[in-house]
């Protein structure tokens, strides 16, 4: 079994069940039921299972994220609770990956007829917004913003969590998406930002989720915006920067483009021509 050093603790758990690996979260209360909400589509695991994992959050001077073999996440004591909520999916996902052997994967995963599509970059706003659109357009989600890569067989896994959307973004979601953006709950940041935990499950019913797709194509989304949108491939130095070298992916198998982003829905027709394309 998998565990940290056992610390002292009060307080509740959620005991989740993501590829196949028994997680334990021990944490306050309040963050608890966060959690609770942001993983509500994740499959919860037998608690009296001995987990394979276990992640200890404790509230002191600051807050820690205590995970495997002694790792620590610190974060400021005035955080709030849902940025705290969203270390630990990081931490669980990376916990997870480790144990599998896949790799995180820190995108937004939508797929069609099987063939996943991947969006990363530094505009995750746009991101979550492209896949949102798609997905109002009949692909399922296989992440929100994660997912777990089989780099050798190129499958992705799902991670089921809400979407955390800035309030900035809200008027750019589909029109589905007004249910799920009035069931909402919504939180503050210290700095002012203000954004929103929007469940899919509410816009997209049975049909939002995938249980695995293969990667089939990436999408940079590093904030290039035009008139028109537009689709470029990557030069050899952006092919090997880190974020993507760290995939260890077959590029003549994984199809990628970096958008030039215009309007929303003009980006989603590009692209998924360029998808249907890339099948032949």
């Amino acid at each position: 079994m998998l565990s940290p050093d056992r610390l002292a603790f009060e307080g509740a758990t959620l005991d989740v069940l993501i590829a196949d690996v028994h997680v334990r979260v021990e944490a306050p209360e309040n963050v608890i039921a966060i959690l609770n909400t942001t993983l509500n589509t994740i499959p919860r695991s037998d608690a009296k299972r001995v987990p394979d994992i276990v992640i200890s959050v404790r509230a002191n001077e600051a807050w820690e994220i205590h995970g495997l073999e002694g790792s620590l996440k610190l974060m400021d004591a005035q955080s709030p609770l849902p940025q705290v909520a969203g270390a630990i999916v990081t931490t669980i996902i990376a916990h997870v990956a480790a144990n599998q052997k896949y790799t995180a994967l820190r995108a937004a995963v939508i797929e069609k007829d099987g063939r996943a599509m991947a969006f990363l970059g530094d505009d995750w706003e746009s991101a979550i917004t492209l896949a949102a659109h798609l997905h109002g357009r009949g692909w399922r989600y296989i992440g929100s913003d994660n997912a777990l890569l089989h780099a050798e067989t190129r499958r992705v896994f799902p991670v089921q969590k809400s979407l955390y959307v800035n309030s900035t973004s809200l008027a750019q979601l589909p029109l589905q998406y007004r249910r799920a953006v009035e069931a909402s709950p919504w939180y503050v940041t210290p700095a002012g930002i203000s954004f929103y935990a929007v469940d899919p499950l509410i816009a997209g019913g049975t049909e939002t989720w995938s249980p695995s797709a293969s990667l089939s194509a990436i999408v940079v989304v590093d904030g290039l915006i035009a008139d028109r949108p537009a689709l470029e491939t990557l030069d050899d130095v952006a092919m090997s920067s880190d974020r993507l070298a760290r995939l260890n992916l077959d590029w003549d198998q994984v199809k990628i483009v970096d958008l030039r982003l215009g309007g929303i829905v003009e980006s989603c027709d590009l692209l998924e021509h360029w998808f249907e394309a890339t099948r032949s």
